[in-house]
């Protein structure tokens, strides 16, 4: 039987990967490759990503070469490469995952456009979720537009058991033979980006590490810890579903694993993570049925919302970006964020609603910014958190919920750890204490740390007239 190209794009892992699995138990042999794509380069730039990228898919390389195979790095447009390997291998088929992304829809129908002509087949697995994109739906037939009901339904629906991972991957001679092209993974110039100062490494094996770690120390404790950006009590494996080095299958099913074996509060944690993963996955879904979030409000009466412009806007965005807002939490987010390419999912809210509803900074501004310095990147879910957070996406109280950032300092980081770490100034400051989160209280400040950029009370009465002229203006 003709070989098959088993086409990696976010499932960069041999265990629980379905595209890969279904190409070995249907051919003879395969041949695995990644198409380094310009939009890789481009629209998706972000230095971080292309780090843990690299990293993964020189993993991904030597795992491969473990089992008897070789990874193969052609360059795009990803239609011509995958048909110029079809014909070099007299391949029959392609397999990949199916892609809920618009940039990934329209690089399938790119991929079947170049393929078919030639009779080879693109064949597109259910691979990222655990339950495909858009396909839950309400009794009435429609999409679910609010998590609670969507996350009732996806509890109840079908997973797919994980694959294992193969003993051996099958792949022609020629293939192998050094001198059968592919472009080295250290050539490209986006795989040589530095990325973060302390970007999240990716491969595989560091995702493993990450979720057994996880799962050791903090799964059973999650409902108690997660909010608590000073603590180690999230599982920070956000890259590595991004980008697939986990096999989201096996994730679920290991997780289900623990819940069996877990007392009462356990289990409450256990479900609160899975809780985490259904909203990854409503997020997936309303993008893969509103395609439109990507550059407009889920709700579209906020396309009228008066966000600031001008000279002061600018600044004030300056100095969000920067940290230097004079709010110890804000600033110390901004900080990780910089420093890690990741952030706390808590801390994520409190500097996407100060951005939005202390600066009146338009959300698209602020989503951007993360897109370019996060290593997940994950447009649905940094779409839908941003969104959430600006009061313009799904949920039903949209704009009343503005977080006090001295309060959310309080309640979530107590003794101040998260601060101190991220923000020198005040780590060594005498006068911290209660005022750590309020320092302008002090009868002493922080010389070096700035005073607030917005006063919170007089923010947040701003931000509710500018609400009320939208409303009214229905």
């Amino acid at each position: 039987m003709a070989p098959a190209i088993v086409w990696f794009r976010r499932n960069l892992r041999l265990d629980d990967n379905v595209p890969l699995d279904a190409a070995l138990r249907g051919h003879d042999a395969v041949v695995p490759v990644f198409v380094l794509d310009d939009h890789y380069l481009t629209e998706d730039l972000s230095p971080p990503r292309l780090r843990f990228l690299s990293e993964s898919l020189r993993e991904l390389e030597s795992e491969l070469a473990a089992k008897g195979s070789r990874l193969l790095v052609r360059k795009g447009p990803s239609g011509e490469a995958l048909a110029a390997l079809a014909r070099e291998t007299g391949a029959g088929a392609v397999y990949s995952h199916a892609d809920h992304e618009p940039h990934g829809a329209a690089l399938a129908r790119e991929v079947e456009g170049a393929l078919s002509p030639q009779g080879t087949r693109l064949r597109l697995l259910p691979d990222l979720h655990l339950v495909p994109p858009g396909s839950l739906r309400t009794e009435a037939g429609k999409p679910f537009t609010v998590y609670t009901p969507f996350s009732r339904r996806w509890r109840e629906a079908d997973k797919a058991a994980p694959v294992p991972g193969p003993a051996r991957v099958a792949t022609p001679e020629a293939v192998l033979d050094p001198g059968f092209p592919s472009l080295p993974t250290s050539r490209p110039r986006g795989f040589r980006f530095e990325g973060a100062p302390a970007n999240p490494p990716g491969g595989a094996r560091a995702g493993r590490g990450l979720w057994e770690a996880f799962r050791a120390r903090a799964l059973r404790r999650y409902s108690d810890e997660r909010d608590l950006p000073g603590v180690e009590g999230t599982s920070r494996l956000s890259p590595h579903l991004r980008f697939g080095t986990l096999g989201i299958r096996r994730l679920l099913a290991e997780a289900r694993e623990e819940w069996r074996e877990a007392d009462a509060a356990g289990r409450r944690s256990i479900d609160a993570f899975v809780g985490e993963l259904a909203w990854r996955e409503f997020y997936a879904s309303i993008l893969a049925v509103f395609p439109r979030v990507l550059a407009e409000s889920f709700r579209p009466e906020f396309e009228r919302f008066p966000w600031a412009t001008g000279e002061t806007a600018e600044e004030r965005f300056a100095a969000w970006r920067d940290g230097k807002t004079g709010y110890p939490i804000v600033d110390a987010g901004m900080r990780q964020l910089a420093h890690e390419g990741w952030m706390h999912n808590r801390v994520r809210m409190v500097v996407a609603s100060f951005l939005t509803k202390h600066l009146l900074v338009d959300w698209r501004r602020g989503e951007a910014l993360f897109r370019a310095r996060l290593a997940d990147g994950d447009p649905a879910s940094n779409n839908g958190g941003w969104q959430w957070s600006a009061g313009c996406g799904t949920d039903a109280q949209p704009f009343f919920r503005i977080f006090n950032p001295v309060l959310q300092g309080e309640r979530f980081d107590p003794d101040g750890a998260y601060v101190r770490r991220w923000v020198p100034e005040l780590a060594g400051w005498k006068g911290a204490g209660r005022d750590l989160h309020a320092p302008w209280r002090s009868k002493s400040p922080p010389a070096d740390y700035p005073a607030p950029l917005v006063d919170h009370a007089a923010a947040r009465a701003k931000a509710l007239a500018a609400f009320e002229t939208l409303r009214s203006s229905r």
